[in-house]
């Protein structure tokens, strides 16, 4: 009867541990980025000649000054700089053939991101202009009537944490998808990708 009682108590620790077992492993599925719960949207950003705007693709939504992830600054509000690295790393990578709607999140992880802090403007065509010493992600065309255009199969990725992985706790794709130039006045659809736990 001992034999019988003891028996049927390991048999029951050992499903219970395996029942744990099975629940924490669910907990880690559900603590990583995985494409089925990315959002893809596009933020509208309007930027009055000589202003600094401050956004936050997290609410995609303008912010105060100082507060959110990046700011647009100088020529056409073409400067795009990580405001927040103590938060979030940025960087970017080129990849053709695709659109944001597309970049999965392995594709993303697999890319050869150079990090930096800050995108500016390529205004090498215009009279006297030289190469920009930062990486581009716009494009001002002085022979194509003044046009500002987003540089080709650029993508920015921003990402919270020290190390991009699929347990980082969030992570931007970000890429211009259209500017308006008007006399110092600019106005930007940014299509983004979010990826959140």
């Amino acid at each position: 009867m001992n034999k019988l009682f003891t028996t049927a108590a390991l048999v029951c620790a050992l499903s219970l541990g395996f029942t744990s077992c099975s629940k924490d492993d669910g907990k880690v599925e559900e603590n990583e980025l995985s494409d089925a719960t990315a959002v893809t949207a596009t933020a509208t950003i309007e930027i009055p000649a000589g202003a600094k705007v401050f956004y936050d693709f997290k609410t995609n939504t303008v912010q105060e000054e100082g507060k959110g992830m990046i700011n647009l600054s100088s020529l056409y509000g073409s400067t795009l700089q990580n405001i927040s690295p103590t938060n979030y790393k940025m960087g970017y990578f080129d990849k053709e053939n695709t659109s944001i709607e597309k970049l999965t999140l392995s594709s993303v992880l697999s890319a050869d991101i150079k990090l930096t802090d800050k995108l500016g403007i390529d205004a090498s065509s215009a009279p006297g202009g030289k190469p920009s010493t930062d990486p581009t992600w716009i494009i001002y065309d002085y022979n194509n009537n003044h046009a500002v255009y987003p540089t080709p199969n650029r993508y920015i990725v921003m990402y919270k944490g020290e190390k991009l992985s699929t347990t980082t706790d969030e992570l931007y794709v970000i890429q211009a998808g259209g500017i308006t130039a008007v006399k110092q006045d600019a106005s930007y659809k940014i299509n983004f990708k979010k990826f959140v736990k």
